[in-house]
């Protein structure tokens, strides 16, 4: 690992250690949803790790530096901490964060499988199935959150149809973001930020000097 990926390795762990305290928290207030729900975050946060360990697959440690950040910054700080209250811009923060990440997951599988010959299609065409994947993810989001509020008189909607627009609107509007660059990378590759993205999760020999 270079400098740059032993600070997020580290900065994982220590948010990992963070989520697991809030268990620990919890369960001395003898709260048992968020006991269980502080588990469930921390058990998503080693998934990366888990799936390296089990399948064989090498996962990046950025892909489980930026999931761990999302669990802490929703869960830790979100939920648990009341940012979602205290903070009137914090769930737009994260919704328009969180579809560009998922935006940029949509753009690499499409890609990916484009260079590796598996598919055949347009820049055009994979810029659209990226923003289209990061939009179905938040509309699955908010369905969930519904259901949530109505079988378990949660309040993850907070403001209700204002807070689920508002939602789905940044979420288009990030994912957009992801799609446009996309495309311009497609069509005239340039050296930037978004290759350099794209160098550590898509290994071809396009890309090797």
């Amino acid at each position: 690992m270079d400098r740059y990926q032993k600070i997020q390795y580290y900065t994982s762990i220590f948010l990992k250690i963070l989520i697991g305290a809030l268990v620990l928290i919890s369960a001395i207030r003898q709260d048992i949803f968020l006991v269980f729900t502080s588990l469930l975050v921390l058990f998503l946060s080693f998934t990366p790790a888990i799936i390296t360990r089990n399948f064989k697959v090498k996962i990046p440690i950025e892909v489980d530096f930026v999931l761990t950040i999302i669990l802490y910054l929703c869960y830790g700080l979100g939920e648990y901490s009341g940012f979602y209250v205290k903070i009137w811009w914090w769930d737009l923060f994260l919704h328009f964060g969180n579809s560009i990440v998922l935006g940029m997951v949509g753009f690499i599988f499409a890609y990916s499988l484009l260079l590796t010959s598996k598919i055949s299609a347009k820049p055009i065409l994979i810029s659209v199935f990226a923003l289209s994947f990061s939009v179905l993810v938040g509309v699955i989001w908010e369905i969930f959150e519904f259901g949530m509020d109505s079988l378990f008189g949660f309040t993850m909607q907070k403001s209700g149809l204002v807070d689920t627009m508002t939602d789905l609107i940044v979420n288009f509007f990030g994912a957009s973001i992801v799609s446009v660059f996309g495309f311009m990378h497609l069509r005239k590759p340039e050296h930037g930020l978004f290759e350099k993205i794209l160098r550590i999760f898509v290994k071809n020999k396009s890309y090797e000097k």
